[in-house]
């Protein structure tokens, strides 16, 4: 019994951990996240965004997607300082719900 408890305690914490250990993969160089598609973990992958920050960017873009990377900005607690940091590894695509009607008409 004492070990059935401590295995399920040990995959609740794996599982909770789990966005956090994304968050700590950095983005090789050349890498780029596309602002308009990227869930709550690939957001977590940018440097200074935690899963708090990757909501809201994910909230902002579900009003109005991204149509320049300095649109970001707009997300309260990401400045000119962070968008210098990560422009590289940062890109703006279409959102998600437009590229699909694109993809059917091919």
């Amino acid at each position: 019994m004492n070990r059935l408890v401590s295995s399920v305690l040990l995959a609740c914490v794996l599982l909770a951990a789990g966005p956090a250990l994304a968050a700590g993969k950095s983005l090789p160089p050349g890498e780029k996240v596309d602002l308009n598609r990227a869930s709550v973990t690939e957001l977590m992958r940018l440097p200074g965004v935690g899963q708090k920050r990757a909501q809201a960017i994910v909230a902002s873009r579900s009003k109005q997607p991204f149509r320049r990377v300095e649109d970001v900005l707009s997300v309260k607690g990401l400045g000119p300082a962070w968008l210098q940091k990560v422009k590289a590894n940062v890109t703006v695509g279409a959102a998600a719900q437009d590229a699909a009607p694109a993809a059917a008409k091919r």
